[in-house]
């Protein structure tokens, strides 16, 4: 049996810092969810969606199975530069 977990994530802040109007500093919410930071834990959906309620609007509840949590695979280097290389002959 696979143990689930519901982690309330919170988007990074934007770099470098900037502060919105009511002074708050602002987080970039349109970054992959892999990015953003786990703040608590929770053994049950209902749990973290109960403290999602008392959470600024940019908070999330997401699964530990899910597929957005891993970072985007990224071209091996190795590839892309034999791949030039071969067409350099």
């Amino acid at each position: 049996m696979v143990l689930i977990s519901w982690y309330l994530m919170l988007p990074p802040p934007v770099f470098p810092p900037v502060k919105d109007a009511s002074g708050d500093y602002k987080m970039n919410t349109t970054a992959p969810i892999s990015q953003w930071i786990k703040f608590k834990t929770f053994k049950s959906e209902d749990s973290c969606k109960a403290r999602l309620k008392k959470m600024p609007a940019f908070y999330k509840c997401i699964a530990s199975y899910d597929t957005a949590l891993k970072p985007a695979a990224t071209p091996s280097t190795s590839t892309v530069s034999g791949a030039a290389g071969s067409h350099m002959q």
